[in-house]
């Protein structure tokens, strides 16, 4: 048994499939009981908060949310107060532009409030179909701090994208669609967010639970004291986990805070 101070969520294939736009019903009681029992509730996401799906908007909304670790660590926020942020270098930024701009590819910039793309044209839409609403401006990041970026290519494209030397300053690519990275500062990760929260809010990296799928999660696993798996994640994040759980159309983050007893309740569809 685990008694976690902190639980952190990732969204997505966790607590929400966006593909499908659904969100268990147990999501919803499963928020309220950790309140209930004493346990701060929190996500961490590679989303902007502007990126929030409307339904995980609406749980948050109907029960409060103590911790957002969002843009993989790059904005993270206590009960809606900004603990700290690491936006990216405008020097950096008008660089990857330049490097962008030789090779016809688009770009994009997240801040907390808005995505702004360089243009709509067809990659970037199916890049982002299903995701979150956007706009053309590919001027925003001389108005806003951007905290991430999309550049939207291959990964045949990566070496050419790498060798205009912006990694070297200090960055990283995640890809997360056969179309598209993020690219944000190498030290950026979910697991830092959280090592920034728990140092303010003085709870121990050890007290901490965290549930995830994706290979952006390994790191955040491994910062924790308890990491929760979701049956159809990634391999190498199960082989991590201290507890795998089943996907999340069978509810699997409710019945495994039951199961391991972080609350006491009966497992979702008990009689």
């Amino acid at each position: 048994m685990f008694k976690p101070q902190l639980v952190f969520f990732d969204i997505d294939d966790t607590l929400f499939r966006k593909w499908e736009n659904f969100l268990p019903e147990s999501v919803l009681p499963a928020f309220q009981a950790l309140h209930e029992a004493g346990v701060m509730v929190a996500i961490a996401t590679g989303r902007s908060p502007c990126a929030i799906p409307t339904k995980v908007q609406a749980v948050i909304e109907a029960v409060g949310l103590d911790v957002l670790v969002s843009i993989n660590g790059q904005f993270n926020r206590f009960r809606g107060e900004t603990i700290a942020s690491h936006p990216i270098d405008p020097a950096d930024i008008a660089e990857v532009i330049r490097i962008c701009r030789a090779h016809d590819w688009d770009y994009g910039f997240i801040s907390e409030e808005k995505m702004a793309l360089s243009s709509d044209r067809q990659r970037v839409h199916d890049s982002l179909y299903g995701t979150v609403p956007y706009e053309t401006d590919p001027d925003y990041w001389q108005r806003h701090p951007i905290y991430q970026m999309n550049v939207f290519i291959t990964a045949e494209e990566e070496a050419a994208f790498a060798a205009g030397g912006i990694l070297q300053r200090g960055y990283q690519m995640i890809r997360w669609h056969p179309l598209a990275v993020d690219l944000l500062h190498a030290d950026g990760s979910k697991a830092r967010g959280i090592r920034e929260v728990c140092a303010v809010l003085d709870i121990p990296l050890a007290q901490v639970m965290a549930f995830g799928d994706e290979l952006n999660d390994l790191e955040m696993f491994k910062t924790v004291g308890f990491g929760v798996a979701m049956g159809d994640g990634r391999e190498e994040l199960k082989a991590l986990a201290k507890y795998v759980t089943t996907p999340l159309e069978e509810h699997g983050v409710f019945n495994a805070l039951v199961q391991l007893g972080v609350i006491d309740r009966k497992p979702w569809g008990a009689a």
